[in-house]
């Protein structure tokens, strides 16, 4: 039963390394981080949604700009009465005289234009919250772009760092192994009890599961990249490592940058703005709204000598009373633009808390990668003296595993503090409004 489950656990990590080994040194090219953020970004459905809302905009804003322009409106009605109207009139001599002025039955065509000549500054605002809205929607474009590709960057290096981990444990699974083959010829010699080769085989069983469970975890960091880049999930790849990059800004240079480029902060510009010209655009209701209109009218009437007029015109309606339905309004939309700025200001502490924040994990992971970079010749060797320490009688197998379970820690630490190194600086480039 034994020698069954090893061979199911070996057949089980043979074939899932074909699929996430063979595989994917089978593929074409290898792939980059850039590579994957393109394919990322463009079978992508929030940015689709995003670039939706800047067209819409766009057509706000040219919407906006046509109440500039003069409307045309073309009309047509028929008339039917149920009896011709007349005038009665009563002459001196000749007793009262009825005349019709107007058919039974007549249609009416028209077209009117009417030029705005005065709106209190309802149209320019209306004009200028319609570009801000455009700005919001092209800021908001930026930062789901933005934020898409620090999602892509963490699935990419976790799929990095599932590949290490995979690595060190079948290290692990072969120095365990070659501990077994010791103990078990100093168990033929009679130099160590049997106890001695049960303990290494608990332990390299132990290393073996430990195996599968990095593989495990590596296929799932794999189908979470490719669910990101819009394809199968089974779809194999191979990946380019990555190698931190220096950050080369100053705190106070960084910070400057995410207030000039941060998306989401000129977003909430944008929507302030808006609010603020809607305002303007409720109180110019209040205000007399001027307009020439010119009206062409034909009348087939065949009582009228004339049936065409041209008449122009000016008019203005200025509504004085509405219960204060206008004046709240702008109230309205000034207390939500105020809003607006609180959580701007709200949000640039944040900013600089966040930057901050990825500095030090950048500094933090650096030196940790500088540290177990120390330590991985140190456990090696430590493992080489403590196993050829055993086969000179001189110690335990207990004191091998620990020397063991030092060189897989250290080996684990400096991968985590790489893979860590280049997220933090990722997130310190996302912080800066820079990635």
């Amino acid at each position: 039963m034994k020698n069954t489950r090893h061979l199911k656990g070996f057949l089980y990590c043979a074939l899932t390394m074909i699929f996430f080994g063979a595989g994917l040194a089978g593929a074409a090219t290898p792939e980059t981080l850039e590579t994957a953020w393109e394919e990322a970004l463009s079978g992508n459905l929030g940015i689709q949604a995003a670039l939706e809302e800047q067209l819409a905009a766009k057509a706000q804003v040219k919407g906006a700009r046509a109440q500039r322009i003069p409307n045309f409106a073309l009309a047509a009605k028929h008339l039917k009465l149920d009896s011709p109207p007349t005038i009665t009139t009563n002459f001196a001599l000749g007793g009262p005289l009825s005349v019709t002025y107007w058919d039974e039955e007549s249609t009416y065509y028209g077209a009117s234009t009417t030029l705005p000549l005065y709106t209190g500054g309802r149209i320019s605002a209306d004009i200028a919250a319609a570009e801000a809205q455009q700005s919001a929607a092209t800021a908001n474009t930026s930062q789901t772009i933005s934020a898409i590709k620090l999602t892509v960057a963490a699935a990419y290096i976790e799929v990095l760092r599932a590949q290490s981990s995979v690595k060190v444990a079948q290290g692990h699974v072969k120095s365990l192994a070659s501990h077994r083959n010791d103990v078990n010829n100093l168990l033929r010699q009679g130099l160590v009890a049997r106890n001695q080769l049960l303990m290494a085989d608990v332990s390299l069983a132990g290393a073996r599961q430990a195996r599968l469970q990095a593989q495990h975890q590596l296929e799932l960091a794999g189908m979470e990249y490719n669910r990101l880049l819009n394809r199968p999930l089974d779809t194999t790849f191979e990946l380019m490592p990555i190698q931190p990059q220096p950050v080369t800004q100053s705190l106070s240079e960084l910070d400057s940058q995410a207030l000039d480029r941060r998306a989401d902060l000129k977003t909430l510009t944008y929507r302030a703005t808006v609010l603020e010209k809607n305002a303007q655009v409720a109180r110019a209701a209040s205000k007399p709204q001027v307009g020439l209109t010119g009206t062409y009218l034909h009348h087939d009437n065949r009582i009228l000598n004339d049936n065409d007029i041209l008449a122009a015109h000016v008019t203005m309606a200025w509504q004085v009373f509405d219960g204060g339905i206008t004046g709240q309004r702008g109230r309205q939309f000034q207390h939500q633009a105020a809003a607006v700025k609180a959580r701007q200001e709200e949000l640039k502490a944040l900013i600089s808390q966040q930057i901050r924040a990825a500095w030090l994990a950048v500094d933090t992971a650096r030196e940790r990668q500088r540290l177990a970079g120390l330590n991985i010749e140190q456990a090696e060797e430590n493992l080489r003296t403590a196993k050829n320490r055993y086969r000179s009688g001189l110690i335990t197998s207990t004191e091998v595993f620990e020397a063991e379970r030092l060189r897989i820690q250290a080996h684990h630490d400096l991968d985590n503090a790489l893979h860590d190194s280049v997220l933090a600086t990722l997130q310190l480039k996302h912080a800066a409004g820079i990635l």
